[in-house]
């Protein structure tokens, strides 16, 4: 903790994994209905949440950073903005940034902007809107692309920033949005970092190709941003030669929600921090019946998850989606698919309602439900269900769930089947009442129904 206080950083007060994101429901969904209209007039389009931003291929694609505002004749962008903690307030304050950075991006074309993602700092002067710019040229492929960002401040503050561990998590946290999706060929990967100081940026820097050469992924080196703030992301692009898990029309009754591991895991590492924050909390650990080494053992299992790519969760689903251009079999096919990320389980409700069906919840897997719950009680963590490259949520049929059980079962990983769609409608998510010791953000609880 000595290490981040003497480059200048709080350890206490930096946002563990996508916990760092802006809130998506009070703040960032309502500040894009402000500004929807008038971005419009501007000739810039911000599509609906989607994990990643995907299109049709092109023979020729051409990336540029811009930041903060450049010129570019780009068809599409993929955005990372970083605002203080009085912009992240407020929808009115966090959309007037918004304006103010995409209006002063020039393309020359009607710009798409198809992934966003919003961190918070709380460095005043920290603020930056970095852009990765995308033209597009050439006939159209038969296959789809997928672009996304996630970029995050730090994973676990009692290892040093620069740590292998905690740029191989961010950088496997942006893949997971691609590969939740099937996507996982032709890989590319786009550093995005800063730091206080210049050898810990070029040490984070070099941590990315150290990654690539495990995993075999090219690298585009690109401009950074220089905030003097601690920021550990990625923009990461792939492509797939067959259709993708977006078949929001096909889920129907009947069919089950599967999740490829537990959940929530950013809390045992949170629970740790604040231990050492508040000594006096280890009693009340303990008597819940909890150890610090069973502690100490729980937040090691989710470093593990946090830092491996789901490469083998992307090749099971990519196996199970039609090729491109064939049409969906919702015998054989998955129909829909997340990741369990920032808002934790209320994804379920989102993807709820990109269906248009109801769904009840079983349960909630989280990595250790008493843990999970001590988060709770003592206001440690909001949402204990929350992640960073975290699970696979598939929504599927019987047939084709049984199946993924067995290979990711083969495969080592931990998949369990926890809900069922019980109807078209509109979105309604009937949850056990054990969501209520797991979330006590009122803005998430509000849109489930709790089971008596």
């Amino acid at each position: 903790m000595e290490k981040y206080k003497s480059i200048g950083l709080n350890p206490l007060s930096l946002a563990t994994g996508c916990a760092v994101k802006v809130d998506l429901i009070d703040i960032v969904y309502p500040a894009l209905n402000m500004i929807r209209k008038d971005l419009e007039a501007m000739n810039i389009e911000i599509l609906p949440r989607e994990d990643a931003d995907i299109f049709v291929s092109r023979e020729e694609m051409e990336v540029k950073r811009v930041i903060n505002s450049g010129e570019f004749g780009a068809d599409r962008a993929i955005s990372l903005i970083q605002v203080n903690q009085q912009t992240a307030s407020s929808p009115e304050s966090f959309a007037r940034f918004l304006l103010k950075v995409y209006s002063s991006v020039k393309t020359g074309k009607r710009l798409i902007i198809g992934k966003g993602h919003s961190i918070v700092t709380t460095k005043n002067d920290g603020e930056v809107a970095v852009l990765d710019m995308i033209k597009l040229g050439g006939r159209k492929l038969n296959s789809y692309t997928a672009a996304n960002n996630d970029t995050i401040q730090i994973v676990d503050p009692l290892e040093e920033p620069g740590s292998q561990m905690q740029t191989d998590v961010a950088i496997s946290n942006s893949l997971n949005d691609l590969f939740t999706k099937g996507v996982y060929k032709d890989l590319v990967l786009i550093p995005l970092v800063d730091a206080p100081e210049r050898k810990l940026k070029e040490r984070i820097l070099s941590n990315f190709y150290d990654y690539s050469r495990r995993y075999n992924i090219e690298v585009k080196e690109e401009i950074q941003p220089e905030t003097n703030t601690l920021m550990i992301g990625a923009t990461v692009i792939g492509k797939s030669d067959h259709e993708l898990p977006v078949y929001y029309s096909e889920v129907r009754e009947n069919m089950y929600v599967l999740v490829t591991r537990p959940v929530g895991e950013l809390t045992p590492v949170n629970v740790y921090l604040w231990l050492l924050a508040l000594p006096d909390l280890l009693e009340d650990l303990e008597r819940r019946g909890i150890s610090l080494r069973r502690l100490e053992e729980v937040k090691r299992r989710a470093i593990d998850y946090m830092k491996k790519p789901n490469i083998e969760v992307a090749e099971a689903i990519y196996n199970r989606l039609p090729e491109f251009g064939r049409s969906f079999d919702v015998k054989n096919h998955i129909a829909m698919t997340t990741d369990v990320t920032g808002p934790g389980i209320f994804v379920i409700k989102e993807f709820a309602e990109k269906a248009g069906v109801d769904i009840e919840l079983f349960e909630v897997p989280v990595i250790d439900n008493d843990i999970c719950e001590f988060a709770t009680e003592n206001f440690i963590i909001p949402n204990s269900t929350a992640g960073t490259n975290g699970a696979t949520i598939i929504f599927a049929t019987r047939k084709v769930t049984e199946d993924l059980m067995q290979e990711l079962n083969k495969k080592g990983l931990e998949p369990k089947v926890i809900g069922k769609v019980l109807k078209k409608g509109e979105g309604c998510v009937y949850a056990p009442r054990g969501i209520l010791k797991l979330i006590h953000r009122e803005n998430i609880l509000k849109y489930f129904r709790v089971k008596e």
